[in-house]
């Protein structure tokens, strides 16, 4: 694993991570991607973002880029929530998608009568 490009933004909390994993396409998953950034980095892996994972055309070479968030609440103000679904199981997904619904269908509470 080869850090290639790190970009720090103080403004945002975070970093930009470009990393090259070499000879691991197609044998290594994105939360062991994000598992070995966040050890390299010597953070939490909850304060990491894969963006995105792209195979090097003629290698089997990995590019990983990342965002290495200051604080989990930075992470969650920033980085988009759809990421962080990718990273998920089967089951989980399918478990947030019933949280969804069940939110969804639940009765809103009136709102109050405004006193004239």
């Amino acid at each position: 694993m080869q850090v290639q490009k790190k970009i720090d933004s103080k403004l945002l909390d975070r970093s930009y991570v470009e990393v090259l994993f070499e000879g691991k396409s197609g044998k290594l998953s994105r939360k062991d991607a994000v598992a070995m950034v966040a050890e390299s980095m010597k953070v939490d892996a909850n304060r990491v973002g894969l963006v995105k994972l792209e195979e090097r055309s003629g290698t089997t070479d990995l590019l990983g880029k990342f965002n290495v968030y200051g604080s989990l609440e930075s992470k969650k103000k920033l980085h988009p929530g759809y990421l962080d679904v990718r990273l998920m199981t089967k089951e989980e997904r399918e478990k947030l998608k019933q949280a969804k619904k069940a939110a969804a269908t639940a009765p809103a509470p009136a709102p109050a009568e405004a006193k004239k």
